[in-house]
């Protein structure tokens, strides 16, 4: 869907992307999309070499998953803060250091990570987890999702593996992460419409002293207040998915704005979706507790949200976006 025609895709924009998280989001749906197509996917797409291409519609068509690993123990979502480097020696470079929380890294084929050269120089390579030196440790999340640690111990690649550099690297990482910040949000919105639909129609049934718990009006308060939340974080991303998908200069900035939203209005819609059901809210057999557990595993991810709010305040920096193989031409 969001991919361009000229690589086996639909030509869709973000704002189409966005209508399928709800639906994701809705339902519950644990398949990677998010990990394989938005993350690892969006930055093969903007690589755009042919081998590049060529995974990318191995993903597209299923063959191959995904995951995408920038986030370590002490960065909390800031790149400045990465530890792992990548020492370039010949025509190859040496990667050590540690990922971890990385989604989807058990089911994963290919891995985008992400390194410092020397200078601080940002990097994206393209890994893949039977390289040597490549150790792996999985786990499930809460969320019914998996995650892991990624070891990188003297991982030594050829030149083709490395993505984007320097600057460029710096606009592709904070593009598609504007695009799974949108996806996550949309994803929560999911939740939160699905979470409201069910607590109304819960109260309609559900009696108490002789009356439907819909007929008390403080109840009555407290799901106008979910339906305000759930509005205000809708409009709020259909509002940064259209800055990205006109490539507005503070796309990135209002896109982190849609993901700090939608954290907190998810939060507080599933907490009180749960407080008007009562402890059957909290069993395994009601959807009510899985989405509050999906939505805090999604409130931690690319930063939570003091690190949105904080993206949202630093102005922007626009970049044009560069494959190695056009720095090489220049």
């Amino acid at each position: 869907l969001p991919f361009p025609e000229l690589q086996g895709g639909l030509g869709g924009s973000m704002l189409d992307s966005v209508l399928l998280f709800e639906e994701l989001g809705r339902q519950l749906v644990v398949e990677p999309f998010l990990e394989t197509l938005v993350l690892t996917g969006g930055v093969l797409s903007r690589n755009g070499s042919e081998s590049s291409v060529q995974l990318l519609q191995e993903l597209m068509a299923g063959k191959l998953q995904g995951a995408f690993a920038n986030t370590e123990a002490v960065s909390l979502g800031s790149e400045q803060a990465l530890s792992t480097r990548a020492e370039k020696q010949g025509d190859a470079y040496k990667l050590n250091g540690r990922k971890v929380v990385v989604h989807n890294l058990g089911s994963a084929d290919v891995m985008v990570v992400t390194a410092k050269l020397s200078h601080d120089e940002l990097a994206l390579f393209l890994l893949r987890p039977d390289d040597k030196g490549v150790s792996l440790r999985t786990y499930p999340t809460i969320d019914g999702r998996t995650a892991g640690d990624i070891s990188l111990k003297n991982v030594e690649v050829d030149e083709s593996r490395l993505l984007f550099v320097g600057e460029a690297a710096e606009t592709v990482l904070r593009q598609v992460q504007a695009d799974a910040m949108l996806a996550m949000s949309a994803d929560m919105v999911g939740s939160m419409n699905t979470l409201l639909e069910r607590t109304v129609n819960y109260t309609k049934e559900r009696r108490q002293f002789n009356s439907r718990l819909v007929d008390f009006q403080v109840l009555r308060h407290r799901m106008v207040d979910m339906f305000v939340a759930t509005e205000l974080a809708t409009s709020l991303l259909y509002a940064a998915a259209m800055k990205v998908r006109d490539g507005a200069p503070d796309a990135y900035q209002i896109a982190a704005a849609a993901k700090a939203k939608a954290d907190k209005s998810a939060k507080m819609v599933a907490h009180s979706a749960i407080q008007l059901h009562g402890g059957i809210a909290t069993t395994d057999e009601l959807p009510i507790g899985h989405h509050l557990k999906r939505i805090t595993v999604h409130e931690q991810r690319l930063g939570n949200t003091r690190t949105q709010l904080h993206r949202f305040q630093t102005p922007p920096v626009p970049k044009a976006a560069t494959t190695v193989a056009a720095m090489k031409v220049a």
